[in-house]
């Protein structure tokens, strides 16, 4: 598709007051807020897993010392992926057109590119409770049992029954959160940092973080989850009443870069079409599972 001067007549000529549609005020950066942001210099990066040892064991006298063995844990595997975009307008059209509008599109398709970068990063959070695409343990990210490499009781990163977001249920996750163990089950210190949530419930999220008190009740008792962690609200998640909670455990949401966002113009020499394009590469995913918690709601 070409953009010409049949498509865009009431551009050729002075007497429109104002160009609009094509500028609006954008949302912030927000996938990297919770994505850890790392440069790949490869077609793709593996991150492997591996365990500690398990609970030391009891040494009756004149018995040898009981010697246990780590595992190689599970591997996850980012490949980078390029997106792109174009645009192409005819020499006339650019020659004759009166109002800047040529001269915009390299913004434009950085524009959307920025948006394709939000867009696939909060795909990962609205597949997580179904998809197993990408994921290092076989099991959807977001699941009722995850397998230990070690063997023993699987561990789930989500409520044992779906729940709505409430301050009890946030209360809820926040206990399962630290109450999670390594692939050798030795406890491990992962504490929330964010509440991720759509906009349909970015109402009560505030509601849940912002009050001292508990939220519609004439009790005294203190909200124990306020300050705990940091609220984004996301126009990017679909699931009206999911939300998710995300760790600071390491190796969770991530996301590598191999090379930045290019915007490029160039004339083609039979037509004397003006093409711009932006092009990408990158790959998002998470290696940890601890590194996220989520209810799909009731």
């Amino acid at each position: 598709m070409t953009i010409s001067t049949g498509a865009f007549a009431e551009l050729l000529w002075p007497g429109i007051r104002e160009i609009w549609g094509n500028k609006y005020t954008d949302w912030p950066s927000l996938y990297t807020q919770i994505f850890e942001v790392k440069k790949s210099d490869k077609a793709f990066e593996k991150e492997q897993g591996v365990t500690g040892l398990p609970l030391a064991s009891i040494k009756d006298q004149g018995s040898p010392i009981p010697f246990v063995d780590p595992f190689q844990g599970f591997q996850r595997e980012y490949v980078n992926t390029t997106y792109a975009i174009g645009a192409s307008v005819t020499r006339e059209m650019y020659d004759d057109a009166q109002y800047n509008y040529i001269n915009s599109l390299p913004e434009m398709l950085a524009r959307s590119m920025r948006q394709t970068e939000e867009t696939t990063h909060f795909n990962i959070l609205n597949n997580g409770f179904s998809s197993t695409t990408g994921t290092s343990d076989g099991v959807s990210i977001i699941n009722a049992s995850h397998p230990m490499v070690g063997g023993g009781t699987a561990l789930r990163n989500q409520p044992a029954t779906a729940s709505d977001l409430t301050m009890t249920s946030l209360e809820t996750a926040f206990t399962d959160i630290m109450d999670f163990y390594d692939d050798q089950l030795l406890k491990i210190r992962v504490m929330p940092k964010f509440l991720v949530v759509p906009t349909a419930l970015w109402a009560v999220g505030e509601k849940v973080l912002g009050t001292d008190r508990v939220v519609g009740s004439a009790d005294n008792d203190i909200n124990v989850v306020r300050g705990k962690v940091k609220l984004i609200v996301s126009p990017w998640l679909t699931d009206t009443d999911a939300w998710f909670v995300v760790t600071d455990a390491m190796h969770g949401l991530t996301s590598y870069t191999r090379r930045e966002a290019e915007i490029d113009r160039d004339n083609d020499f039979d037509t004397q079409n003006l093409k711009f394009s932006a092009t990408r590469r990158w790959s998002q995913g998470l290696t940890d599972f601890r590194g996220i918690y989520g209810s799909a709601g009731a």
